[in-house]
């Protein structure tokens, strides 16, 4: 049985260009995982030692390109767009005002 966390992951990351098959399906693994389990750390969501090794090689992988992932997320993110008429972009316009000049440093 697909839960809704796999498919979404499938949709979302499963057409990545990562070098290798076994990387896009570890992403999808980790995005399904994550996406099942939000806010909660890794090593508290993984199945097993070694999908929680799997998790953490994938991410220290350095032969993995960041923005392909993102590219993958862009693509099927347009995909699903195009199937409806009506789409509403909407905007956080909240600000902060910190008035204490320690804060602001801390900040950045």
């Amino acid at each position: 049985m697909i839960n809704e966390h796999t498919h979404w992951a499938k949709q979302q990351f499963g057409k990545s260009d990562l070098g290798d098959p076994r990387r896009t399906a570890r992403l999808v693994k980790l995005a399904s995982t994550l996406a099942n389990e939000p806010g909660k750390p890794l090593v508290n969501i993984t199945q097993s030692p070694a999908d929680m090794e799997g998790a953490y090689r994938f991410i220290r992988n350095e032969n993995i390109d960041a923005t392909a992932i993102a590219e993958s997320g862009f693509k099927a993110t347009v995909e699903q767009a195009k199937s409806h008429n009506l789409l509403l972009a909407l905007e956080d316009t909240t600000t902060l005002v910190y008035k204490h000049s320690s804060i602001r440093d801390d900040l950045g």
